[in-house]
């Protein structure tokens, strides 16, 4: 039996799916890697102390993090 660890003692999530049931092998909420740099919620870099984490791929250098929260910016943007 596969054990979530987001899933409470009831069965449901307490992850991405929150109060639902745990839907196990169907769950795509763990497809990317966590990243060690990053407070477990997501919400704070500790690699470059900035209040976002932008996934592991995206984070080489300060450079590559500035960059890639800029080109977001700019096509949140240019969408609306």
């Amino acid at each position: 039996m596969m054990r979530c660890a987001h899933m409470d003692d009831d069965g449901k999530c307490q992850g991405k799916y929150r109060g639902f049931m745990c839907i196990k092998e169907k769950c795509r909420s763990d497809e990317t890697k966590k990243c060690n740099w990053s407070t477990e919620e997501g919400f704070y870099c500790h690699k470059f102390n900035r209040f976002e984490c932008i996934g592991l791929e995206n984070c080489g250098t300060l450079t590559d993090y500035m960059n890639f929260i800029r080109l977001r910016r700019e096509k949140g943007h240019s969408s609306s």
